[in-house]
Protein backbone atom coordinates (compact mmCIF):
# COMPACT_ATOMS: atom_id res chain seq x y z
CA UNK A 1 0.00 0.00 0.00
CA UNK A 2 1.53 3.29 -0.49
CA UNK A 3 1.98 5.36 2.06
CA UNK A 4 -0.02 8.24 3.19
CA UNK A 5 1.79 11.48 3.09
CA UNK A 6 4.20 10.54 0.49
CA UNK A 7 2.31 9.88 -2.50
CA UNK A 8 -0.33 12.21 -1.95
CA UNK A 9 0.95 14.63 0.25
CA UNK A 10 -1.59 15.25 2.88
CA UNK A 11 -0.58 17.20 6.18
CA UNK A 12 -2.73 17.61 9.25
CA UNK A 13 -3.60 20.82 10.90
CA UNK A 14 -6.44 22.06 12.60
CA UNK A 15 -9.72 23.04 11.29
CA UNK A 16 -13.17 23.35 12.98
CA UNK A 17 -15.48 20.52 12.18
CA UNK A 18 -18.06 18.39 13.96
CA UNK A 19 -16.39 15.84 15.83
CA UNK A 20 -18.65 12.65 15.63
CA UNK A 21 -19.41 10.66 18.40
CA UNK A 22 -19.02 7.01 18.90
CA UNK A 23 -22.35 5.62 19.04
CA UNK A 24 -24.06 7.03 15.61
CA UNK A 25 -26.14 4.48 14.18
CA UNK A 26 -24.61 0.72 14.50
CA UNK A 27 -21.57 -0.03 14.14
CA UNK A 28 -21.41 -2.06 10.83
CA UNK A 29 -18.01 -1.82 9.15
CA UNK A 30 -18.71 0.67 6.39
CA UNK A 31 -20.86 3.02 8.59
CA UNK A 32 -17.76 2.68 11.36
CA UNK A 33 -15.27 3.40 8.63
CA UNK A 34 -17.08 6.35 6.50
CA UNK A 35 -17.45 8.07 10.69
CA UNK A 36 -13.39 7.65 10.87
CA UNK A 37 -12.85 9.35 8.37
CA UNK A 38 -14.83 11.93 8.13
CA UNK A 39 -13.46 12.90 11.66
CA UNK A 40 -10.05 12.38 10.68
CA UNK A 41 -10.68 14.33 7.34
CA UNK A 42 -11.91 17.79 9.28
CA UNK A 43 -8.04 18.85 9.85
CA UNK A 44 -7.05 18.54 5.30
CA UNK A 45 -4.54 20.68 4.63
CA UNK A 46 -2.40 20.39 0.84
CA UNK A 47 0.95 21.70 1.36
CA UNK A 48 0.60 25.03 -0.97
CA UNK A 49 -2.85 24.83 -0.58
CA UNK A 50 -2.85 28.39 0.75
CA UNK A 51 -6.05 29.08 2.97
CA UNK A 52 -8.72 27.04 1.41
CA UNK A 53 -9.25 24.60 3.39
CA UNK A 54 -12.69 22.65 3.07
CA UNK A 55 -15.89 24.00 4.90
CA UNK A 56 -17.75 21.31 3.51
CA UNK A 57 -17.16 17.26 3.14
CA UNK A 58 -19.88 14.37 2.37
CA UNK A 59 -19.73 11.16 1.75
CA UNK A 60 -22.57 8.75 0.32
CA UNK A 61 -21.76 5.15 -0.86
CA UNK A 62 -24.61 3.21 -2.30
CA UNK A 63 -24.28 -0.83 -1.92
CA UNK A 64 -26.40 -2.33 -4.46
CA UNK A 65 -27.26 -5.65 -6.00
CA UNK A 66 -27.92 -4.78 -9.81
CA UNK A 67 -29.79 -7.05 -12.78
CA UNK A 68 -30.64 -6.27 -16.07
CA UNK A 69 -32.52 -8.57 -18.66
CA UNK A 70 -33.24 -7.63 -21.92
CA UNK A 71 -35.09 -9.79 -24.34
CA UNK A 72 -36.44 -9.46 -28.11
CA UNK A 73 -39.28 -11.58 -30.08
CA UNK A 74 -39.53 -14.23 -27.36
CA UNK A 75 -36.09 -14.43 -26.50
CA UNK A 76 -32.62 -13.11 -24.06
CA UNK A 77 -30.48 -10.83 -25.78
CA UNK A 78 -28.26 -10.08 -22.55
CA UNK A 79 -28.37 -10.57 -19.16
CA UNK A 80 -26.38 -10.10 -16.11
CA UNK A 81 -26.20 -9.26 -12.36
CA UNK A 82 -23.27 -7.33 -10.16
CA UNK A 83 -22.70 -6.12 -7.15
CA UNK A 84 -21.58 -2.46 -6.83
CA UNK A 85 -20.40 0.20 -4.20
CA UNK A 86 -20.98 2.97 -5.48
CA UNK A 87 -18.96 6.02 -3.58
CA UNK A 88 -19.75 9.76 -4.14
CA UNK A 89 -17.06 11.66 -1.94
CA UNK A 90 -17.73 15.82 -1.86
CA UNK A 91 -15.42 18.12 -0.82
CA UNK A 92 -16.23 21.83 -1.16
CA UNK A 93 -13.66 24.38 -0.12
CA UNK A 94 -14.39 28.29 0.41
CA UNK A 95 -17.39 29.07 2.41
CA UNK A 96 -20.98 29.19 1.71
CA UNK A 97 -20.95 32.75 0.49
CA UNK A 98 -18.05 31.44 -2.42
CA UNK A 99 -16.51 27.84 -2.73
CA UNK A 100 -15.41 26.32 -5.93
CA UNK A 101 -18.35 25.44 -7.63
CA UNK A 102 -20.42 27.16 -10.15
CA UNK A 103 -17.23 27.74 -12.93
CA UNK A 104 -17.40 26.05 -16.37
CA UNK A 105 -14.66 23.47 -15.00
CA UNK A 106 -15.59 23.29 -11.24
CA UNK A 107 -14.74 19.38 -10.59
CA UNK A 108 -12.49 18.64 -13.48
CA UNK A 109 -9.26 17.15 -11.77
CA UNK A 110 -6.04 17.35 -13.92
CA UNK A 111 -3.46 15.07 -11.61
CA UNK A 112 -2.68 11.70 -11.07
CA UNK A 113 -5.35 9.56 -9.17
CA UNK A 114 -4.74 7.43 -6.77
CA UNK A 115 -8.72 6.54 -5.92
CA UNK A 116 -9.76 3.24 -7.95
CA UNK A 117 -11.95 0.10 -7.49
CA UNK A 118 -14.50 0.24 -4.79
CA UNK A 119 -14.01 -2.81 -2.00
CA UNK A 120 -17.04 -4.70 -2.01
CA UNK A 121 -16.21 -6.82 1.05
CA UNK A 122 -16.60 -5.20 4.78
CA UNK A 123 -13.27 -4.82 5.62
CA UNK A 124 -12.76 -2.27 8.00
CA UNK A 125 -9.28 -1.09 6.91
CA UNK A 126 -9.59 -1.33 3.07
CA UNK A 127 -12.94 1.15 3.37
CA UNK A 128 -10.77 3.27 5.24
CA UNK A 129 -7.68 3.23 2.59
CA UNK A 130 -10.96 4.04 0.00
CA UNK A 131 -12.20 6.78 1.44
CA UNK A 132 -9.03 8.44 1.96
CA UNK A 133 -7.80 7.98 -1.16
CA UNK A 134 -11.49 9.16 -2.96
CA UNK A 135 -11.39 12.50 -0.60
CA UNK A 136 -7.68 13.15 -0.81
CA UNK A 137 -8.54 13.15 -4.94
CA UNK A 138 -11.79 15.42 -3.75
CA UNK A 139 -10.26 17.91 -1.95
CA UNK A 140 -7.24 18.49 -4.80
CA UNK A 141 -10.11 18.90 -7.34
CA UNK A 142 -11.55 22.06 -5.09
CA UNK A 143 -8.52 22.92 -5.07
CA UNK A 144 -7.94 23.37 -8.98
CA UNK A 145 -11.64 24.54 -9.56
CA UNK A 146 -11.16 27.44 -6.77
CA UNK A 147 -8.06 28.62 -8.61
CA UNK A 148 -9.96 28.29 -12.00
CA UNK A 149 -12.54 30.70 -10.55
CA UNK A 150 -10.78 32.88 -9.13
CA UNK A 151 -8.82 33.48 -12.35
CA UNK A 152 -12.20 33.64 -13.96
CA UNK A 153 -13.70 36.23 -12.02
CA UNK A 154 -10.61 38.62 -12.27
CA UNK A 155 -10.74 38.39 -16.21
CA UNK A 156 -14.21 38.67 -16.23
CA UNK A 157 -17.02 40.69 -14.97
CA UNK A 158 -18.19 39.52 -11.67
CA UNK A 159 -22.04 37.99 -12.01
CA UNK A 160 -24.62 40.40 -11.13
CA UNK A 161 -26.92 38.28 -8.76
CA UNK A 162 -24.12 38.04 -6.02
CA UNK A 163 -25.71 34.66 -5.14
CA UNK A 164 -24.34 32.58 -1.88
CA UNK A 165 -22.77 29.18 -3.14
CA UNK A 166 -24.28 26.97 -1.03
CA UNK A 167 -27.03 27.00 1.17
CA UNK A 168 -26.54 25.66 5.27
CA UNK A 169 -29.01 22.49 6.18
CA UNK A 170 -30.48 21.28 9.12
CA UNK A 171 -28.79 18.00 10.24
CA UNK A 172 -30.85 14.92 9.72
CA UNK A 173 -29.74 11.90 12.05
CA UNK A 174 -31.93 8.29 10.93
CA UNK A 175 -30.30 5.02 10.25
CA UNK A 176 -33.09 2.33 9.58
CA UNK A 177 -32.97 -1.17 9.73
CA UNK A 178 -32.49 -1.93 6.08
CA UNK A 179 -32.11 -5.73 4.73
CA UNK A 180 -31.50 -6.21 1.44
CA UNK A 181 -34.36 -7.77 -1.20
CA UNK A 182 -33.15 -10.57 -3.32
CA UNK A 183 -34.01 -9.50 -7.13
CA UNK A 184 -36.21 -12.74 -8.45
CA UNK A 185 -34.05 -13.30 -11.64
CA UNK A 186 -36.09 -15.78 -12.66
CA UNK A 187 -39.35 -14.59 -12.62
CA UNK A 188 -38.44 -11.54 -14.01
CA UNK A 189 -36.14 -13.01 -16.89
CA UNK A 190 -39.40 -15.05 -17.99
CA UNK A 191 -41.76 -12.32 -17.74
CA UNK A 192 -39.45 -9.90 -20.02
CA UNK A 193 -39.32 -13.03 -22.25
CA UNK A 194 -42.74 -13.70 -22.24
CA UNK A 195 -43.74 -10.15 -22.79
CA UNK A 196 -41.53 -9.33 -25.84
CA UNK A 197 -42.69 -12.53 -27.79
CA UNK A 198 -46.19 -10.32 -27.74
CA UNK A 199 -45.07 -8.52 -30.77
CA UNK A 200 -44.37 -11.56 -32.94
CA UNK A 201 -47.76 -11.59 -33.65
CA UNK A 202 -47.63 -8.63 -35.31
CA UNK A 203 -45.42 -8.24 -38.95
CA UNK A 204 -45.66 -4.43 -39.21
CA UNK A 205 -43.36 -4.54 -36.08
CA UNK A 206 -40.08 -4.53 -37.61
CA UNK A 207 -38.40 -4.49 -34.63
CA UNK A 208 -38.68 -4.81 -30.95
CA UNK A 209 -37.16 -4.71 -27.42
CA UNK A 210 -37.91 -5.23 -24.16
CA UNK A 211 -35.67 -4.74 -21.01
CA UNK A 212 -35.99 -5.31 -17.21
CA UNK A 213 -33.84 -3.27 -14.67
CA UNK A 214 -33.34 -3.81 -10.73
CA UNK A 215 -31.07 -2.14 -8.28
CA UNK A 216 -31.63 -3.58 -4.46
CA UNK A 217 -29.14 -0.99 -3.03
CA UNK A 218 -28.84 0.40 0.86
CA UNK A 219 -27.11 3.80 0.50
CA UNK A 220 -25.37 5.70 3.74
CA UNK A 221 -24.74 9.19 3.81
CA UNK A 222 -22.81 11.11 6.63
CA UNK A 223 -21.53 14.70 6.04
CA UNK A 224 -19.51 16.75 8.76
CA UNK A 225 -22.61 19.43 9.24
CA UNK A 226 -23.55 16.26 11.62
CA UNK A 227 -25.77 14.36 8.99
CA UNK A 228 -25.68 10.24 9.60
CA UNK A 229 -28.41 8.64 7.29
CA UNK A 230 -28.91 4.78 6.75
CA UNK A 231 -31.75 4.00 4.37
CA UNK A 232 -33.01 1.63 1.58
CA UNK A 233 -32.64 2.80 -2.33
CA UNK A 234 -33.95 0.77 -4.91
CA UNK A 235 -35.28 0.92 -7.78
CA UNK A 236 -37.40 -1.17 -10.84
CA UNK A 237 -37.83 -0.18 -14.29
CA UNK A 238 -39.28 -2.09 -17.16
CA UNK A 239 -39.51 -0.63 -21.04
CA UNK A 240 -40.67 -1.69 -24.54
CA UNK A 241 -39.95 -0.05 -27.72
CA UNK A 242 -41.08 -1.45 -31.19
CA UNK A 243 -40.41 0.27 -34.42
CA UNK A 244 -42.29 -0.04 -37.95
CA UNK A 245 -42.23 1.03 -41.30
CA UNK A 246 -44.47 3.06 -43.71
CA UNK A 247 -44.77 2.03 -47.46
CA UNK A 248 -43.03 5.44 -48.15
CA UNK A 249 -40.38 4.16 -46.30
CA UNK A 250 -40.54 6.51 -42.88
CA UNK A 251 -39.74 4.97 -39.91
CA UNK A 252 -41.88 4.57 -37.09
CA UNK A 253 -41.65 3.97 -33.67
CA UNK A 254 -43.22 3.80 -30.13
CA UNK A 255 -42.46 3.10 -26.56
CA UNK A 256 -44.00 2.45 -22.95
CA UNK A 257 -42.25 2.41 -19.85
CA UNK A 258 -42.42 1.76 -16.12
CA UNK A 259 -40.69 2.83 -12.99
CA UNK A 260 -41.11 2.12 -9.17
CA UNK A 261 -39.29 2.41 -6.25
CA UNK A 262 -39.33 -1.86 -6.17
CA UNK A 263 -39.71 -4.06 -8.72
CA UNK A 264 -42.53 -5.56 -6.96
CA UNK A 265 -44.38 -2.14 -7.26
CA UNK A 266 -44.55 -2.41 -10.83
CA UNK A 267 -48.06 -3.36 -12.86
CA UNK A 268 -48.95 -6.61 -12.82
CA UNK A 269 -48.11 -9.36 -16.09
CA UNK A 270 -51.52 -9.16 -17.10
CA UNK A 271 -51.91 -5.62 -16.63
CA UNK A 272 -48.37 -5.03 -18.79
CA UNK A 273 -49.46 -7.49 -21.61
CA UNK A 274 -51.99 -5.99 -22.41
CA UNK A 275 -50.04 -2.32 -22.84
CA UNK A 276 -47.75 -4.36 -25.10
CA UNK A 277 -50.86 -5.51 -27.34
CA UNK A 278 -51.93 -1.85 -27.61
CA UNK A 279 -48.48 -0.88 -28.08
CA UNK A 280 -48.20 -2.86 -30.86
CA UNK A 281 -51.88 -1.68 -32.50
CA UNK A 282 -50.35 1.40 -32.12
CA UNK A 283 -47.37 0.88 -34.74
CA UNK A 284 -50.24 -0.97 -36.63
CA UNK A 285 -52.32 1.90 -36.77
CA UNK A 286 -49.49 3.99 -37.77
CA UNK A 287 -48.15 1.81 -40.94
CA UNK A 288 -51.22 2.22 -42.44
CA UNK A 289 -51.72 5.94 -41.40
CA UNK A 290 -51.73 8.47 -44.22
CA UNK A 291 -48.85 11.42 -44.24
CA UNK A 292 -49.30 14.15 -42.37
CA UNK A 293 -49.52 17.44 -44.04
CA UNK A 294 -49.10 21.12 -43.16
CA UNK A 295 -52.10 22.28 -40.18
CA UNK A 296 -52.99 24.88 -38.42
CA UNK A 297 -55.95 24.58 -36.47
CA UNK A 298 -57.85 23.83 -33.29
CA UNK A 299 -55.90 21.24 -30.80
CA UNK A 300 -56.82 19.01 -28.36
CA UNK A 301 -54.34 17.11 -26.08
CA UNK A 302 -55.69 14.00 -24.12
CA UNK A 303 -55.03 12.91 -21.14
CA UNK A 304 -51.79 10.92 -21.37
CA UNK A 305 -50.49 13.76 -23.60
CA UNK A 306 -51.60 16.67 -21.52
CA UNK A 307 -49.96 14.87 -18.88
CA UNK A 308 -46.44 15.00 -20.93
CA UNK A 309 -46.93 18.51 -21.94
CA UNK A 310 -46.89 20.10 -18.65
CA UNK A 311 -44.04 17.82 -17.20
CA UNK A 312 -42.41 19.66 -19.81
CA UNK A 313 -43.78 22.74 -19.87
CA UNK A 314 -43.77 23.19 -16.15
CA UNK A 315 -41.88 20.50 -14.70
CA UNK A 316 -38.50 21.11 -16.72
CA UNK A 317 -38.91 24.67 -15.98
CA UNK A 318 -39.67 24.92 -11.57
CA UNK A 319 -36.20 24.11 -11.42
CA UNK A 320 -33.88 26.69 -11.62
CA UNK A 321 -29.89 26.09 -12.75
CA UNK A 322 -27.32 28.81 -12.40
CA UNK A 323 -25.68 29.59 -15.33
CA UNK A 324 -21.55 28.68 -14.97
CA UNK A 325 -18.92 31.01 -14.96
CA UNK A 326 -16.60 31.15 -17.65
CA UNK A 327 -13.41 33.07 -19.34
CA UNK A 328 -14.43 35.25 -21.85
CA UNK A 329 -14.80 34.46 -25.04
CA UNK A 330 -15.53 30.70 -24.28
CA UNK A 331 -19.10 29.80 -24.84
CA UNK A 332 -21.00 27.63 -22.59
CA UNK A 333 -23.63 25.41 -24.08
CA UNK A 334 -26.09 26.46 -20.89
CA UNK A 335 -30.33 26.41 -21.26
CA UNK A 336 -32.45 28.40 -19.11
CA UNK A 337 -35.64 28.01 -16.98
CA UNK A 338 -37.82 29.95 -18.58
CA UNK A 339 -39.71 30.44 -15.55
CA UNK A 340 -36.23 32.03 -13.90
CA UNK A 341 -37.87 35.58 -14.09
CA UNK A 342 -41.49 34.89 -13.63
CA UNK A 343 -41.83 33.94 -9.97
CA UNK A 344 -45.18 35.59 -8.81
CA UNK A 345 -45.64 36.32 -12.34
CA UNK A 346 -48.78 34.14 -14.55
CA UNK A 347 -48.14 31.24 -15.98
CA UNK A 348 -51.32 29.48 -16.74
CA UNK A 349 -54.98 29.99 -16.59
CA UNK A 350 -55.89 30.96 -12.96
CA UNK A 351 -58.19 27.45 -12.55
CA UNK A 352 -54.58 25.81 -12.26
CA UNK A 353 -53.28 24.84 -8.90
CA UNK A 354 -49.69 22.50 -9.16
CA UNK A 355 -48.31 20.94 -6.24
CA UNK A 356 -44.65 18.75 -6.22
CA UNK A 357 -45.07 16.21 -3.07
CA UNK A 358 -42.10 13.61 -2.92
CA UNK A 359 -44.00 12.38 0.19
CA UNK A 360 -46.88 11.26 -1.11
CA UNK A 361 -46.63 7.44 -1.83
CA UNK A 362 -50.08 6.86 -3.68
CA UNK A 363 -52.67 8.32 -5.63
CA UNK A 364 -55.49 6.71 -7.10
CA UNK A 365 -54.63 3.28 -5.47
CA UNK A 366 -51.22 3.44 -7.80
CA UNK A 367 -47.46 3.80 -5.95
CA UNK A 368 -45.82 6.70 -7.55
CA UNK A 369 -42.43 6.63 -8.06
CA UNK A 370 -41.54 10.19 -7.31
CA UNK A 371 -41.60 9.55 -3.89
CA UNK A 372 -38.70 9.83 -1.50
CA UNK A 373 -37.37 9.77 2.12
CA UNK A 374 -34.20 12.14 1.38
CA UNK A 375 -32.26 13.82 -1.54
CA UNK A 376 -28.90 13.69 -2.71
CA UNK A 377 -27.76 15.88 -0.40
CA UNK A 378 -29.56 14.30 2.80
CA UNK A 379 -32.24 16.86 2.92
CA UNK A 380 -35.28 15.83 3.58
CA UNK A 381 -38.29 16.28 0.72
CA UNK A 382 -41.05 19.20 1.30
CA UNK A 383 -44.29 19.73 -0.49
CA UNK A 384 -43.57 22.84 -2.82
CA UNK A 385 -46.91 24.29 -3.97
CA UNK A 386 -45.65 25.69 -7.37
CA UNK A 387 -48.35 27.28 -9.01
CA UNK A 388 -50.94 29.11 -6.52
CA UNK A 389 -54.41 29.66 -8.77
CA UNK A 390 -52.05 30.04 -12.14
CA UNK A 391 -49.28 32.36 -10.82
CA UNK A 392 -46.08 30.95 -9.97
CA UNK A 393 -45.18 30.51 -6.32
CA UNK A 394 -41.80 28.93 -5.89
CA UNK A 395 -39.24 27.12 -7.53
CA UNK A 396 -38.01 23.14 -6.79
CA UNK A 397 -34.39 23.32 -5.02
CA UNK A 398 -31.39 21.78 -4.03
CA UNK A 399 -29.33 23.58 -1.49
CA UNK A 400 -27.37 25.79 -4.15
CA UNK A 401 -28.82 29.26 -3.78
CA UNK A 402 -31.61 30.93 -6.61
CA UNK A 403 -32.86 33.47 -6.87
CA UNK A 404 -36.50 33.83 -4.80
CA UNK A 405 -35.77 31.33 -2.89
CA UNK A 406 -34.07 31.01 0.70
CA UNK A 407 -33.31 27.33 1.32
CA UNK A 408 -33.24 23.83 -0.18
CA UNK A 409 -36.65 22.10 -0.32
CA UNK A 410 -34.82 18.78 -0.54
CA UNK A 411 -35.28 18.21 -4.41
CA UNK A 412 -31.45 17.57 -5.50
CA UNK A 413 -32.64 14.64 -7.13
CA UNK A 414 -29.85 14.98 -10.17
CA UNK A 415 -26.11 14.29 -10.13
CA UNK A 416 -25.78 18.01 -11.51
CA UNK A 417 -23.10 20.16 -12.97
CA UNK A 418 -20.72 22.65 -12.37
CA UNK A 419 -19.99 21.04 -8.80
CA UNK A 420 -23.41 21.42 -7.75
CA UNK A 421 -26.22 18.90 -7.68
CA UNK A 422 -29.60 19.35 -9.72
CA UNK A 423 -32.73 19.95 -8.93
CA UNK A 424 -36.22 17.88 -10.19
CA UNK A 425 -39.94 17.51 -9.88
CA UNK A 426 -40.53 14.56 -7.77
CA UNK A 427 -44.81 14.12 -8.01
CA UNK A 428 -45.90 16.95 -9.70
CA UNK A 429 -49.77 16.93 -8.90
CA UNK A 430 -51.54 18.94 -10.63
CA UNK A 431 -55.66 20.03 -9.93
CA UNK A 432 -58.18 22.43 -11.34
CA UNK A 433 -60.94 24.25 -10.00
CA UNK A 434 -63.02 24.01 -13.47
CA UNK A 435 -62.61 20.59 -15.52
CA UNK A 436 -64.64 19.37 -18.27
CA UNK A 437 -65.52 15.62 -19.71
CA UNK A 438 -63.55 14.63 -22.86
CA UNK A 439 -66.62 13.80 -24.94
CA UNK A 440 -67.75 17.70 -23.74
CA UNK A 441 -64.17 18.82 -25.21
CA UNK A 442 -64.27 16.60 -28.16
CA UNK A 443 -67.62 18.47 -29.28
CA UNK A 444 -66.49 22.20 -28.56
CA UNK A 445 -63.31 21.05 -30.78
CA UNK A 446 -66.34 19.90 -33.60
CA UNK A 447 -67.66 23.02 -32.96
CA UNK A 448 -64.87 25.33 -33.31
CA UNK A 449 -63.82 23.52 -36.64
CA UNK A 450 -67.46 24.05 -37.75
CA UNK A 451 -66.84 27.89 -37.12
CA UNK A 452 -63.73 27.92 -38.42
CA UNK A 453 -64.46 26.41 -41.87
CA UNK A 454 -61.72 23.43 -40.90
CA UNK A 455 -62.37 20.34 -42.13
CA UNK A 456 -60.92 18.54 -39.55
CA UNK A 457 -59.04 18.91 -36.23
CA UNK A 458 -56.65 17.27 -34.25
CA UNK A 459 -56.14 15.31 -31.17
CA UNK A 460 -52.48 14.84 -30.15
CA UNK A 461 -52.84 11.41 -28.29
CA UNK A 462 -48.97 10.45 -27.18
CA UNK A 463 -46.03 12.57 -27.25
CA UNK A 464 -42.32 11.25 -27.04
CA UNK A 465 -41.52 12.01 -23.95
CA UNK A 466 -39.00 10.81 -22.26
CA UNK A 467 -37.68 11.37 -25.05
CA UNK A 468 -36.77 8.09 -26.81
CA UNK A 469 -34.83 8.50 -30.12
CA UNK A 470 -31.42 9.10 -30.58
CA UNK A 471 -29.28 12.09 -29.94
CA UNK A 472 -28.66 13.23 -33.48
CA UNK A 473 -32.89 13.71 -33.06
CA UNK A 474 -32.57 15.81 -30.28
CA UNK A 475 -30.00 18.03 -31.35
CA UNK A 476 -32.18 18.79 -34.34
CA UNK A 477 -35.01 19.63 -32.18
CA UNK A 478 -32.97 21.75 -30.23
CA UNK A 479 -31.42 23.78 -32.99
CA UNK A 480 -34.56 24.06 -34.36
CA UNK A 481 -36.16 25.32 -31.46
CA UNK A 482 -34.76 28.85 -31.89
CA UNK A 483 -32.74 29.51 -28.71
CA UNK A 484 -36.28 28.27 -26.55
CA UNK A 485 -36.83 24.73 -24.85
CA UNK A 486 -38.00 22.38 -27.32
CA UNK A 487 -41.18 20.31 -26.69
CA UNK A 488 -41.02 16.17 -27.78
CA UNK A 489 -43.00 15.73 -31.17
CA UNK A 490 -46.14 13.44 -30.97
CA UNK A 491 -45.95 9.96 -31.64
CA UNK A 492 -49.66 9.91 -32.04
CA UNK A 493 -52.09 12.25 -33.53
Amino acid sequence: MIQRGIAIGVLLCGAVFVAWPQNDGDDDPLMRAMRDELDRSRQLRVVGGGDDVPYFISYQITDADLFQVSASMGAVVSAGSERVRQPDIQVRVGGYDFDHTGHIYSGVYSGSRFDGSWPLDDDYTNLRDALWLATDRAYKTALESMARKRAALSSANAPADKLTDYWPSTPVKTVAKVARKKIDTNLWTARTVKLSAIFNSYPEVLSSAVGFQAIDGITCLMNNEGTTLRYQDSIGRLDATIEGQAPDGMILRDFLGYQQTEPDKLPSETEMTQAMAELAEEIKALVKAPMGEAFSGPTLFEPKAAAQLLAQLIGENVAIARKPLTEPGRPVNFQPSEFETKLGSRVLPDFFNILDDPTQTIWNSRPLAGHDTFDLEGVTPKPVSLVERGVLKAFVTSRQPVKGMTASNGHARLSGSYGARGAAISNLLVTATETTPMADLKRKLIDLLKDRGKPYGMLVRKLDFPFSSGQAELRSLYSGAGGSRPVSPPLLV
